[in-house]
């Protein structure tokens, strides 16, 4: 599996208003560093396929998706999400589905 470290990041989801909540797909997206597979280069601006589980560390996350582990870290959030969504990295977590008060429909 590659991995990378994902640096003012941000979810993002796939709603069009008109999807029902459960099949709604939730990316990260952020400037990647260090990708494994050389994919993209540094400070990239990218969007990762959907979020397939969450898990907790103890100073970080890790974000998977289908072929990737993305690492996040607190203070590598978005500034302006944290703004409009208070504790957003604290709120993040996989319980069933992605469990996030803070399900954006931010676009880049």
């Amino acid at each position: 599996m590659n991995t990378a470290i994902m640096k003012n990041w941000h979810i993002s989801n796939t709603s069009d208003g008109f999807t029902a909540p459960e099949l709604v797909k939730h990316t990260l997206v952020g400037e990647i560093f260090n990708d494994s597979a050389e994919r993209f280069s540094d400070g990239d601006r990218i969007r990762t396929s959907a979020i397939q589980n969450i898990r907790i560390l103890a100073d970080h996350k890790i974000i998977e998706t289908a072929n990737t582990q993305y690492v996040i870290y607190p203070e590598n959030i978005d500034h302006e999400y944290e703004r409009q969504y208070p504790g957003a990295y604290e709120r993040l977590k996989m319980t069933g589905g992605l469990t996030h008060e803070a399900n954006s429909n931010t676009n880049c």
